[in-house]
């Protein structure tokens, strides 16, 4: 039992920080968020996720989900930021070490197929990211940039190599880029609904094969 001269005025004391939501658990816990809003997204579009259902992935409360994020859209930006991050930029990254313009085309392609890897919702979510950018335009901006950090790498892979005598100089640059850009996510397509892990990769080494075959110029 505490006496007049031992009891605090709560007054004098600090004020209480306002505490991080039960189950929430720093980074690893907007980890699992992440991830799990990336496989929803996926499997039900942008307009049928629900942050229940997300949370319920994740193993958190709603209110877990809402301390992170504050709404859907700003759920979806940090997905897509994320899959961006993990995927595209590692392969633009990966790409650029490559020794031929080829090879730096195949580099990009193992690398996506690598971070599918026991995680089909990156290829997924990309695939059905841009069906969502049709349906909803406030999205269109993520999907239109990624398209467009792609097509520039193809772009400027395809056009250092012409300069550099490695890729025939007969081609035609833009269609040319496009059909490698359809390629690249077709191959996303087959990564995230149709084959395997296994089968991706096998795949994507015979596109190595037929790049070198169409673009190389003869010896």
């Amino acid at each position: 039992m505490t006496t007049s001269g031992d009891r605090v005025d709560r007054r004098d004391a600090p004020p209480r920080r306002r505490g991080r939501p039960a189950a929430s658990g720093g980074p690893s816990t907007e980890a699992a968020i992440l991830r799990s809003a990336r496989e929803v997204f996926a499997e039900s579009g942008y307009e049928g996720a629900t942050f229940a259902e997300i949370a319920a992935r994740a193993g958190v409360t709603r209110p877990a989900v809402n301390h992170y994020f504050a709404g859907k859209p700003a759920l979806y930006a940090a997905v897509f930021e994320a899959t961006q991050d993990g995927v595209v930029t590692v392969g633009l990254a990966r790409a650029a070490d490559a020794r031929t313009s080829t090879e730096r085309l195949g580099l990009f392609l193992e690398t996506a197929a690598q971070a599918d890897a026991g995680d089909r919702s990156f290829a997924r979510f990309i695939a059905a990211s841009l069906v969502d950018a049709f349906r909803h335009p406030e999205l269109a901006d993520h999907a239109r940039r990624q398209i467009d950090d792609v097509r520039g790498f193809v772009r400027g892979t395809l056009e250092t190599g012409m300069a550099a005598g490695e890729i025939r100089a007969d081609l035609e640059l833009e269609p040319v880029t496009e059909l490698l850009v359809a390629v690249m996510w077709g191959m996303g397509l087959y990564a995230g609904f149709v084959g395997t892990h296994e089968q991706l990769e096998a795949v994507v080494d015979q596109f190595e094969r037929v790049l070198e075959s169409v673009l190389v110029p003869p010896a």
